[in-house]
């Protein structure tokens, strides 16, 4: 199967066969967890990976990447060394762990609106009492964003941060 990886690095350089990677991550996923992460790994971390295919990937690297996968991410993060912040992010709320909470809090207000939607759900996803806190600041408009988002985009995230609390606070109560 690894003989094949720059054929499956060629389609997912293109987004048309994004469903095909998607089904064939999946399919390897629960075959073979070790092929999986090398072949996410790979196509995550490949330059001519199309940025739809890699955030299809990257929502599935939690699945499959060790700890130190995710220390690794977690860096590119907080450097800012990794061109595509939207896909990390999917690659960290895959992994839906507290330790990403202050790099996501102090990301927050700079953050595009994609951006900013994708933390929430990161928050949404990590079992943290602390996500509680941000979510409310974004829910009660606390936020100095440092981008100018439209009263509608700044509407779309209180309506998300309420639902993401929501699912917290039943999280807490009910030990979901």
């Amino acid at each position: 199967m690894m003989q094949y990886i720059e054929q499956i690095r060629d389609l997912a350089s293109k987004d048309q066969y994004i469903h095909e990677i998607k089904g064939f991550i999946e399919n390897l996923i629960a075959h073979d967890k070790n092929k999986a992460l090398q072949v996410a790994r790979t196509l995550f971390f490949a330059p001519e990976t199309h940025p739809r295919v890699r955030y299809v990937v990257a929502e599935r690297l939690g699945k499959v990447g060790s700890r130190q996968l995710f220390q690794q991410l977690l860096s590119y993060f907080i450097l800012r060394k990794f061109p595509d912040t939207l896909s990390l992010l999917a690659a960290l709320k895959s992994y839906a762990d507290a330790e990403a909470l202050p790099a996501l809090s102090e990301y927050y207000p700079g953050g595009n609106y994609r951006e900013c939607l994708e933390i929430i759900d990161t928050l949404a996803q990590t079992q943290a009492p602390e996500t509680v806190e941000l979510l409310s600041q974004i829910y009660n408009e606390q936020i100095v964003y440092q981008q100018d988002l439209e009263r509608d985009e700044l509407e779309n995230l209180r309506q998300r941060a309420s639902a993401a609390m929501g699912k917290q606070m039943m999280r807490f109560d009910f030990g979901v």
